[in-house]
């Protein structure tokens, strides 16, 4: 006799139930999948040449350069520096001479720029490179025309800009760039041919600048910027005597010169040094050189590793994972991509480098949405 199974409701449910359960893991394991993806990377070139903004897209394996759709895009004012905020969200480009900020919203699926309400936004004559802070609240550019230094807030939901209360905040004579920390706890404005690195404390809750005790500090090496490792304890100067090296105490933000320092450089007229983000290797570049230094993470000291590598221009950045440095070539129309050589730091140009850019590429900025 042959018998037939029947479904009871319990059953249906304990199917029903199974399949959701399945469903719900699947679900979660396709999320998984998704938020590995690597985010896309993108780098901006501000062509001081012909008041543009060329856009890229960086192939994370090869370091590679691709132009995005629109790029080179005009820009309302002179596009003499350009600095997106921590979030890769939005992007600053300075107009030196006209004293104004121009705000864009980056595209976080193209790399395009598109211009925020309000801007441009004006600022003082004559301003440095934008620098904001950590968590994107504050931005602060210097003026060496007026000897300050001018804060805004920035809105995080549209990008704008408001002066906050207090601002421009004096500094010393010369005034040339700000560096931040990355705590955000302190700014530091070099002095330029002054040879002085003014230091504040940033109010938290404010954004307003208060002298550092023993501020401003003499390093005796003209330098038009200063930069700061990822850790907050050392910081490095490049100038005509070399490069400097300070120790920060990371309770007040004063600075004391490192042992040794200043430390030779491999290439004359040395304009600008920056730190990968694991704070192991310097990059400091000259007039038609760039070099690479190891720097001792418990001393702060450098030694050369490779010097001499050609290369044009003053602005370098390094993408987030530290595994390839770009830089604008000023004077000229294209960007150099170096790969890093993650056992000493040497660098070897990316195949297909240098990139075609606008006529005088010499700020660049990376963003990662």
């Amino acid at each position: 006799m042959k018998h037939t199974r029947q479904t009871t409701p319990t059953t249906v449910k304990l199917i029903l139930g199974l399949m959701a359960i399945l469903s719900m893991t699947a679900c979660s394991t396709l999320g998984g999948m998704q938020s590995a993806a690597p985010k896309p990377q993108y780098l901006y070139a501000a062509n001081a040449g012909d008041n543009t903004v060329s856009a890229y897209r960086i192939s994370t394996t090869t370091g590679a350069l691709t132009q995005v759709q629109g790029s080179p895009f005009a820009i309302r004012a002179a596009s003499s520096s350009i600095t997106v905020n921590p979030a890769g969200t939005f992007a600053y480009v300075l107009d030196y001479f006209g004293g104004r900020i121009s705000a864009y919203r980056i595209n976080d699926s193209t790399g395009a720029l598109a211009p925020i309400p309000g801007s441009p936004f004006g600022m003082g004559y004559q301003g440095s490179p934008i620098a904001i802070n950590p968590t994107g609240t504050f931005a602060y550019v210097a003026s060496g025309y007026s000897n300050t230094v001018s804060a805004y807030r920035i809105d995080a939901s549209t990008g704008a800009l408001s002066p906050i209360p207090g601002s421009p905040f004096p500094a010393a004579p010369g005034a040339l760039s700000v560096t931040i920390d990355r705590a955000g706890s302190f700014a530091y404005v070099v002095g330029g041919n002054i040879g002085t690195i003014s230091a504040f404390s940033i109010d938290a809750a404010t954004g307003a600048l208060s002298p550092v005790k023993g501020s401003p500090f003499v390093t005796g090496n003209a330098a038009t910027s200063v930069t700061i490792n990822s850790q907050g304890t050392f910081a490095y100067t490049a100038g005509r005597n070399g490069i400097s090296a300070y120790r920060i105490d990371t309770a007040t933000g004063a600075l004391t010169p490192v042992a040794g320092s200043p430390f030779a450089a491999a290439e004359s007229g040395s304009t600008s040094v920056v730190v990968n983000p694991a704070g192991t290797f310097a990059y400091v570049t000259g007039n038609s050189t760039i070099s690479a230094y190891r720097i001792d993470t418990t001393s702060g000291a450098l030694t050369l590793v490779a010097g001499g590598l050609p290369a044009y221009g003053t602005s370098v950045v390094i993408n987030p994972a530290g595994t390839f440095v770009y830089q604008g070539t000023g004077g000229g129309s294209a960007v150099s991509a170096f790969r890093v050589n993650p056992t000493n730091g040497a660098l070897t140009p990316v195949p297909g480098s240098p990139f075609a850019a606008g006529a005088n590429p010499a700020y660049l900025a990376i963003a990662q949405p």
